[in-house]
């Protein structure tokens, strides 16, 4: 055989066998972009798919928490069924005056704690330092008003301040209110038994204690003279004292001698 046919034929045979190589090679990698284009685009897919799943999520959830908010904005306005609610109200002058004229007449028609009427009577009395006070019972003095020195007490065998007075009297005698006023207050402690407290105006009150059968009640209006008790047995803090009337006046709850509203001469 020819050597130069076989040199082609080697060299043609090496030819087709490179071209058939770089096929196979071409083909692999066309392949294997083909299966990396798809690998991708999986993960994209998936990646999609995920994050339309969580969007899909939170929006649920937000969905829910407003459904949420709407059914208990709901319950809130059943169980207010009937009652118009406004959010935000901003107070009007007209509104702010009337609200402030009604706390001013509850106050004033809850006077000591009266009623509106006996309160206006209280408001129209006129009692003043210059006032005089009639006795409300006959007798002497048997411990006298001082708050600056003490006074001996003889039941209690001590010495102390003395905001009221203490007249004697007998079991049994009337008590007559030393001036005109309205009852506020009907009690009893273990100093001076059953009192009663009467409103003079301005301020000023009398208290009568150790008395018995009152004859008002409070609300009342009592005129000046009028018998409004009668003096009863001394407590345990006057036995030694005996029959007595405790009487004492004060203006603002501050304590002031009774005599120097009374005909009194030492």
């Amino acid at each position: 055989m020819d050597k130069k046919f076989m040199a082609s034929l080697v060299v043609c045979f090496v030819a087709l066998t490179m071209v058939a190589a770089g096929t196979y090679y071409i083909g692999q990698k066309k392949d294997e972009k083909t299966i990396n284009v798809k690998k991708i685009a999986k993960v994209e897919t998936t990646v999609d798919s995920e994050n339309i799943e969580a969007a899909q999520n939170a929006l649920g959830k937000e969905v829910t928490t407003e459904g949420d908010r709407i059914s208990m904005a709901e319950e809130e306005a059943s169980s207010y069924e009937g009652e118009t609610k406004i959010v935000n109200e901003e107070p009007t002058t007209a509104k702010v005056v009337e609200e402030n004229t009604a706390s001013n007449m509850d106050e004033k028609d809850n006077m000591y704690g009266l009623s509106s009427e006996a309160a206006a009577v209280v408001s129209n009395l006129k009692f003043n330092k210059n006032s005089k006070l009639l006795w409300p019972v006959e007798g002497n003095i048997l411990l006298e008003y001082n708050m600056e020195n003490t006074v001996y007490f003889s039941t209690l065998d001590e010495y102390k301040c003395s905001p009221a007075i203490a007249i004697q009297s007998k079991e049994g005698a009337e008590v007559k209110a030393a001036a005109k006023g309205v009852v506020t207050e009907l009690g009893q402690n273990d100093e001076y038994g059953v009192y009663m407290k009467v409103a003079m105006g301005n301020d000023y009150f009398a208290t009568y204690g150790q008395i018995i059968n009152p004859q008002y009640e409070v609300g009342q209006t009592v005129e000046a003279g009028s018998v409004i008790g009668y003096v009863n047995k001394p407590t345990s803090s006057y036995e030694k004292e005996g029959d007595n009337l405790y009487f004492q006046v004060t203006k603002k709850n501050k304590p002031k001698d009774p005599l120097k509203y009374m005909d009194y001469q030492d």
